[in-house]
């Protein structure tokens, strides 16, 4: 009798440290759990999600970059090149290797790297791979580009490369704030002709 009374004993202590350890545990999660807020740690992130307009105006943006480029808009294809940057924005055409061959920042100095490209006229842009991710205060994406000649018959290839980009919203519109072309390697540069 003594003995099962003990065993009774031991086993309401046992079935008590359970409990205690279990109201502990949850006690502990419900604090953790309590602590960790989405949102606040969302407020915390710059990162935001691209919205699918967002996406939308950047492929746009990308499209109207390349068609001024290739001088196929109406009116002057040099102001509404630059328009694809903010007014600080930077244009660079660098080498593989890291070398830069131009740099253009600001509005004035775009117009300016635009007048001097050389083969505007008989040049058409094909780009690939548009690639767009949200990033800290904007977005930053690229794509490939291959250039041709489309004075030969059939179009030869110029050059190719690999563009760099890194955009933000400018009031309602998506642009460019620095926008890099990296040449393939062994691909000539062009022979800018800057007008004094």
């Amino acid at each position: 009798m003594h003995q099962e009374a003990d065993y009774q004993s031991r086993r309401q202590q046992k079935t008590t440290r359970r409990r205690m350890l279990l109201v502990t545990g949850a006690g502990l999660s419900a604090l953790v759990l309590s602590s960790f807020n989405p949102l606040q740690l969302s407020a915390q992130t710059p990162k935001r999600a691209l919205s699918s307009n967002d996406i939308l105006a950047i492929q746009q943006l990308n499209s109207n970059y390349f068609y001024t480029l290739d001088a196929l808009k109406e009116g002057n294809n040099a102001v509404k090149w630059a328009d694809t940057f903010t007014p600080d924005g930077i244009f660079s055409l660098t080498s593989a290797d890291g070398t830069v061959i131009v740099q253009a920042t600001g509005t004035q100095e775009l117009i300016n790297t635009y007048n001097a490209f050389p083969d505007v006229q008989t040049t058409r842009h094909w780009n690939n791979n548009l690639l767009i991710e949200p990033d800290f205060g904007g977005a930053k994406g690229g794509c490939y580009v291959i250039a041709m000649n489309i004075q030969s018959i059939p179009a030869t290839i110029v050059r190719t490369g690999l563009y760099e980009d890194r955009l933000v919203k400018f009031g309602e519109n998506w642009k460019f704030q620095a926008r890099t072309l990296i040449l393939d390697p062994n691909v000539p540069a062009p022979t800018m002709n800057y007008i004094q």
